[in-house]
């Protein structure tokens, strides 16, 4: 026998309610999309990351800020809007909660949820119109909306359905279904009511004698108590979420911002530069001075191949601990001088393809740049800034005999270290960063 009167759902499915449902639905189908890229079936029927999932890594918001994002203002604005609106939503809908007569009827609920949706249709509309436009830049861009870093992994699985449809139009028994999961009224692949309902059942029967074999029945106003509760908590919940996921996607945007412009800023680096050759200063965990590099001027090929696996050695070090910057074409001992890098776009060219060659490493994670500056003389120099961003995971050199080192920065020298102690010190590295650019502008601050 069904717990919820025939038909009582169909009250709810208005435009405003359907809205909101498309939005949940285009969630749901970036997140089932982002799944089937991300994983594999090993031969023994596991599943396993692809090398696009361990890209992406286990922060979607990240990922598409730092990496697929081409309009970072545009996202910045809509998303601003955006959470103007949805906060409305959160706020209204805890207050709902608070403010709720439990005593009331199943059909008393709806009609609550039915009036709420319908004096908030403008709010709704404009939360559906920003996740449509993510959907238009990408079927994928929507999951920024519902990832592990905001949701949990619980609350996640309460409001799932793999999405298998093209589009949303064909799927009109999945977006009320998602109309359902979006107002609390569906969760965990049941009606809340059915779910509330088999939990006070648990309870009766744990508490109840061992030896009883009679019917157990759930008292029908508990039943209804408890549901309202259930609904209302999942409804306000739904809001508030999707709200800290649009907080956390401005926080993405904004150290996208900070980390990009301090990364590409040529006055900045010209001004570290200068500021780290002062004689009291000494080279630190997060940068190093070279006057140039040894591979460069090794002609013979075995002492060439020897150096060539030397830098990136260097360079994955520093991967693979917190990231840091090596500064080309400035002597490293003091009182240190500038001396820039001949021929700089050759030995660019040169150290990309080194990289390429020896280093194991899915992901952009090292930064390029020429940085202009004067000798003592007053003359025109170039040197290179080696930006090495901290890798999510581990990072490999493989040398020309086929071997795998693992080396890791240790203060201004390097460890070989293996591959599991590695992977143990970044278990709270969530993705590629530049987090420690912010560190190199406090030092230029202070």
């Amino acid at each position: 026998m069904s717990l919820i009167p025939e038909g009582i759902h169909e009250e709810l499915f208005s435009d405003s309610s359907l809205m909101l449902g498309k939005t949940h639905w285009h969630i749901l189908k970036a997140d089932t999309e982002m799944h089937k890229k991300s994983f594999t079936k090993g031969d023994s029927g596991e599943e396993k990351l692809t090398e696009f999932g361990k890209n992406v890594g286990q922060d979607e918001i990240h990922w598409w800020v730092f990496r697929k994002e081409t309009e970072i203002e545009e996202l910045l604005k809509r998303t601003k809007e955006a959470l103007e609106y949805v906060q409305k939503l959160k706020k209204d809908a805890s207050s709902l909660k608070a403010n709720y007569n439990y005593l009331a009827p199943y059909s008393y609920l709806i009609g609550k949820i039915k009036e709420f949706i319908e004096i908030h249709s403008r709010e709704i509309r404009e939360l559906y119109e920003y996740v449509v436009w993510l959907s238009q830049r990408d079927v994928l861009a929507p999951c920024v909306l519902f990832t592990y870093r905001v949701w949990g992994s619980t609350r996640l699985s309460d409001r799932w359905i793999e999405i298998t449809a093209d589009t949303v139009d064909e799927d009109q028994t999945g977006v009320k279904i998602c109309t359902e999961i979006a107002l609390g009224l569906r969760i965990r692949g049941m009606h809340t009511i059915g779910y509330v309902h088999n939990s006070i059942l648990s309870e009766i029967a744990e508490s109840s004698d061992s030896e009883y074999q009679g019917l157990i029945s759930v008292p029908e106003q508990r039943l209804l108590l408890q549901t309202s509760y259930k609904v209302l908590e999942e409804f306000a919940t739904y809001f508030e979420f999707i709200r800290d996921s649009l907080r956390n996607i401005l926080l993405e945007v904004e150290k996208y911002k900070a980390h990009t412009q301090l990364l590409c800023k040529e006055s900045f680096w010209r001004s570290f530069i200068v500021f780290a050759m002062g004689d009291n200063r000494v080279e630190s965990q997060l940068w190093d001075f070279k006057e140039t590099l040894e591979m460069w001027q090794i002609r013979a090929t075995k002492d060439k191949q020897e150096a060539e696996v030397k830098f990136c050695e260097q360079i994955v070090a520093l991967a693979n601990a917190k990231g840091g910057v090596l500064i080309i074409g400035v002597t490293d001992k003091p009182p240190r001088r500038i001396v820039g890098v001949q021929d700089l776009e050759n030995r660019l060219k040169s150290t990309k393809s080194v990289l390429k060659r020896y280093v194991n490493y899915v992901g952009d994670y090292v930064h390029f740049q020429e940085i202009p500056m004067k000798n003592e003389e007053g003359q025109d120099k170039s040197c290179l800034i080696i930006a090495v961003a901290q890798t999510r995971n581990v990072v490999a050199v493989r040398d020309h005999c086929g071997r795998f080192t693992y080396p890791i920065r240790l203060e201004t020298g390097l460890e070989r270290a293996d591959y599991d102690k590695i992977k143990n010190l970044k278990r709270n590295v969530l993705h590629d960063n530049y987090d420690y650019i912010l560190d190199l502008k406090q030092f230029l601050n202070d």
